[in-house]
């Protein structure tokens, strides 16, 4: 069998390239990961089921000393290119120390996990143990709990500070062989975590591989500027693009110089809260707020109120659809029929896409579309091809109830002759 490191970069080529997206090693010295899910190339496990199925196994029962280590950036293209993966007699490269207790240990490798940061921090708030957060990367100087879980938090050497990104990993793989080792020596049943809070291969401005709609470069001015044939309001925390907004069946606001924001929010990465003014002609027509919210139990954002000030009077719209999961955007081609609550007031966006967390370089991240996996005319196409297969299984059962005959007359002898009681 190839090498986990090999493993990880051919799996590479299946991955699409995301900041939220980012590789896990494990590996442990007093459990086997056969219980754990695997995951295979082009599947990404989502942050929820990362804390569920992977984290919360391993830090309860007996052996349930996880030893987390973290730095800012890491990326599959990473192992491709500073693990020597491409020759059978590698020792990992920069990664020799990692490579060898991936080899040497049970070991199980997650090449693409949708924001492992906040599934670890959610994990530091609920472990029932104690939580050890290491900086100066001495294990010898941490006082484990014989009779609890131990939670180690090692925080890596930055690689975006290191002058050499190559030297970068290089130390942080010594600090990790110099943390384990240690615990080794001390005799500690252990399970390790190697990962980062954000992948270094989706930062790059020369290649982009990631579906993001409505990417721009960055303008940190937190205004509304014409782009797209629409309006983008672009701010290092919250991002949305509205090629128009339609009120009622008669009233159309596209003018993007007429757009003015007036508030906007983000508070610990929970909520976040967006307001701006539509004006014509200095006149302010129309004024709408945005607060949008994150569940912490499912991973995903939506907007939890919504209102509209038009014609001085002041309508609550029901935007509930608009959700997406942690990282992602939202986007709708037409989003229509936003209905205010007890009222006849209607409204509708064209071109929309919000997101309001986790933004990076002023970028949309992959979009999360608004049309359904089965549309119109994906239903029309199956209930066409449902009505075809079901006239061609009644043709067949028509020919088959056809039987053959089973007396035949010979011209050279006497008639067949049937009677009637047959």
């Amino acid at each position: 069998m190839e090498g986990v490191l090999r493993c990880i970069a051919i799996l590479s080529c299946f991955c699409l390239a995301s900041s939220t997206k980012v590789p896990v090693l494990l590996w442990s010295s007093s459990r086997s990961f056969a219980d754990l899910p695997q995951s295979n190339g082009g599947q990404t496990v989502v942050s929820s089921d990362f804390s569920n199925q992977y984290l919360k196994p391993l830090t309860t029962g007996n052996n349930g000393n996880l030893v987390v280590f973290v730095q800012d950036k890491l990326s599959l293209q990473d192992f491709t290119q500073h693990a020597d993966v491409y020759n059978p007699e590698s020792d990992g490269g920069v990664f020799k120390n990692v490579k060898g207790f991936m080899d040497e240990l049970s070991s199980l490798s997650l090449p693409s996990v949708h924001l492992p940061g906040p599934a670890i921090d959610d994990i530091i708030k609920t472990f029932e143990g104690k939580v050890h957060h290491v900086k100066d990367q001495d294990a010898s100087k941490i006082d484990f709990d014989s009779k609890l879980p131990n939670l180690v938090i090692v925080k890596l050497t930055s690689i975006s500070d290191s002058p050499n990104e190559e030297e970068g990993f290089r130390k942080n793989d010594e600090t990790i062989g110099r943390v384990v080792k240690q615990l080794a020596k001390r005799g500690v049943k252990y399970s390790a975590l190697y990962t980062a809070t954000s992948s270094k291969a989706a930062e790059s401005n020369k290649v982009r591989t990631r579906r993001g709609l409505l990417s721009v470069g960055a303008d940190n001015s937190g205004t509304f500027i014409e782009y797209a044939n629409g309006t983008l309001y672009n701010s290092s925390c919250i991002l949305m693009y509205v090629r128009s907004i339609n009120i009622g069946n008669s009233t159309q606001l596209n003018d993007p110089k007429s757009f003015t924001m007036t508030d906007h929010s983000c508070v610990d990465n929970k909520t976040a809260s967006l307001a701006f003014t539509y004006k014509n002609n200095s006149e302010i027509i129309m004024t709408m707020s945005l607060i949008m919210n994150v569940n912490n139990v499912s991973g995903y954002w939506s907007i939890d109120t919504a209102t509209v000030n038009w014609n001085e009077t002041t309508y609550n719209v029901t935007l509930s659809k608009v959700s997406a999961p942690w990282g992602f955007s939202y986007h709708c081609s037409s989003l229509e029929k936003l209905v205010a609550r007890n009222s006849d007031f209607t409204m509708s966006l064209e071109g929309f896409q919000l997101q309001p967390f986790d933004v990076m370089d002023y970028k949309f991240s992959d979009g999360w579309d608004c049309v359904p996996f089965f549309s119109e005319v994906i239903w029309m196409g199956l209930i066409a091809t449902l009505a075809f297969v079901l006239i061609l299984l009644f043709g067949f059962s028509m020919l088959a109830s056809v039987t053959t005959q089973d007396r035949f007359d010979d011209p050279k002898g006497k008639t067949i002759t049937v009677n009637v009681n047959e």
